[in-house]
């Protein structure tokens, strides 16, 4: 899904993840307060949705803050789950053209259009993919409650990113699938690190195109739910190339 957005005067703040997930959930709460609240009203639900924020050429992004000279931004959805889908499609369609202010920030938004983006297939076992929001792998320690965040070439990379996808889809294939989750391989063709400011936390992340090899259907699921934390905060969006 494709939503458009205009904003009333140039400027972002560099946490602009962090104001657009503010106006996502007011978005979602005056659409449904009981999609809402199932959401967002406690504890850490999985959100089942991806997002990826894309600024057109003419912005400047400096240590501070974003500066749209066309005042136009999009935003990009994806979900393996299609009443989720429709869920976002209404729930933006009702702000369509009215102007919604950013919490704690002297702008404004507005939805000018929203559309649904053609699905790409994949065939085979092999898919090349563009990393279109960073990638986060998150290493979280339920003893001390700290976070460690890995990049592609830190040694446990693929280990912590394969056994929090298996948490993660426990419920989703009614199967266990651990074995083909140990049996995917990710291929790096440009992948770099970079860092990202997200709530006063400078996280490092993954950037770049590379190669997944594995079985389809978890190819398939990588694609519409995106790899890694934080998804719903515009991190962890592919598209397949």
């Amino acid at each position: 899904i494709k939503v458009d957005f205009e904003t009333e005067n140039p400027e972002l703040p560099i946490e602009y993840r962090r104001k657009f997930l503010s106006y996502l959930k007011g978005t979602i709460q005056d659409y449904n307060l009981e999609l809402f609240d199932a959401m967002y009203g406690g504890g850490n639900s999985t959100k089942s949705f991806c997002s990826s924020v894309y600024f057109l050429p003419e912005v400047i992004i400096e240590k501070e803050g974003i500066t749209l000279n066309s005042k136009r931004f999009t935003v990009r959805f994806t979900t393996p789950d299609v009443f989720m889908g429709v869920h976002l499609i209404n729930a933006f369609m009702a702000r369509r053209n009215k102007w919604f202010s950013l919490a704690d920030y002297d702008n404004k938004l507005k939805v000018v259009s929203i559309c649904k983006l053609e699905e790409q297939k994949i065939n085979g076992n092999t898919a090349m993919v563009k990393i279109l929001s960073p990638i986060i792998v998150r290493d979280h320690s339920e003893e001390t409650g700290k976070d460690w965040y890995l990049v592609f070439g830190d040694e446990d990379f693929e280990r912590v990113l394969k056994r929090n996808l298996k948490a993660e889809v426990k419920t989703v294939f009614g199967r266990d699938v651990s074995s083909d989750i140990d049996a995917l391989k990710i291929i790096p063709v440009n992948l770099k690190k970079t860092v990202v400011k997200n709530y006063g936390i400078f996280i490092p992340c993954t950037i770049g195109s590379m190669a997944i090899e594995g079985e389809t259907y978890l190819l398939e699921y990588l694609y519409k739910a995106g790899i890694g934390s934080r998804r719903s905060m515009a991190f962890g969006y592919i598209e397949v190339i």
